[in-house]
């Protein structure tokens, strides 16, 4: 399959702005472009299932281009999830440093998915797969 991406961060429209808690600046911009980069011990993709319950599943987010791109398998079902429903959220949760758990870093993007229809033999597809066996060797197509 080929990897569907999340929008740029700094291009997410956020679905409550009244919900935000605080200003975005540009310290904040740039942690967050940090945390997608890379900067995360684990992150996961959250998707409704057809009867509108959550479904969170691990994933490894590559940030290329200023996008998100995540490599999902079409029998999955966060997949089937996305062909019905492509709202959805990815969390990132840094390196757990302090002692109260609850205060490590962390970030929510919430947003759209959007499928990529490349084939393999297409030099888009050649160029993100090499960028994602960078971050994940064990990947195979």
């Amino acid at each position: 399959m080929t990897p569907p991406h999340f929008r740029a961060c700094r291009s997410l429209e956020m679905q409550k702005n009244d919900t935000l808690y605080s200003e975005i600046t540009d310290d904040i911009a740039e942690h967050v472009n940090e945390i997608v980069a890379g900067k995360y011990q684990q992150a996961a993709l959250g998707t409704i299932d057809e009867n509108g319950y959550p479904m969170v599943t691990k994933v490894i987010p590559m940030f290329h281009s200023e996008k998100i791109y995540l490599l999902l398998s079409d029998l999955s079902e966060h997949t089937k999830n996305l062909a019905k429903n492509n709202n959805s959220s990815i969390y990132f949760a840094e390196k757990e440093i302090h002692k109260i758990r609850s205060n490590n870093p962390r970030l929510t993007l919430q947003g759209t998915l959007k499928r990529m229809v490349l084939s393999k033999e297409d030099p888009k597809f050649q160029k993100l797969l090499k960028h994602y066996n960078k971050i994940e060797p064990g990947a195979k197509m």
